[in-house]
């Protein structure tokens, strides 16, 4: 009874991890391969580089942040899976930036470097959102588990 208590805590944390890890993960597998497929067509990026790529980032995920809060200022609490069944489908919404970024790349010149940072940010954080709204419909239609 006590192992399989002590089990029960061990899978209980790991899902708390995954949660909580889900979107944060698939948005730094998002990041780290834009900024390599910009890299492998670019070269190492010099510091206006650097900077154009985090702008851009920043100015997506201000936009639609600034989108979100006049839209719907209250966030949607996910429910007990949300989060894993969507941290799980994250394929599409990082294979999504991934190709705009790939396309990207192809752009001449250091601005490449921040439209493909604001596309890749955009696409994934859009994309993650519609997924944990499949999530949802999935756990309402069929109920948890």
């Amino acid at each position: 009874m006590v192992g399989s208590m002590r089990d029960q805590h061990s899978i209980r944390a790991l899902t708390t991890v995954l949660r909580g890890s889900a979107v944060p993960y698939g948005y730094t597998l998002t990041v780290l391969a834009t900024h390599a497929v910009l890299t492998n067509e670019h070269g190492n990026p010099d510091v206006l580089e650097v900077l154009l790529f985090v702008t851009g980032a920043v100015v997506a995920f201000s936009l639609l942040g600034i989108v979100a809060e006049r839209l719907a200022p209250e966030p949607l609490q996910a429910g007990s899976r949300d989060m894993i069944r969507s941290g799980a489908i994250h394929a599409l919404a990082i294979g999504c930036a991934f190709g705009a970024a790939v396309l990207i790349a192809l752009i001449p010149g250091d601005i490449a470097w921040g439209i493909g940072a604001f596309a890749a940010t955009g696409l994934y954080l859009s994309i993650a959102s519609a997924e944990i709204l499949v999530a949802r419909r999935i756990d309402e239609d069929h109920g948890p588990g």
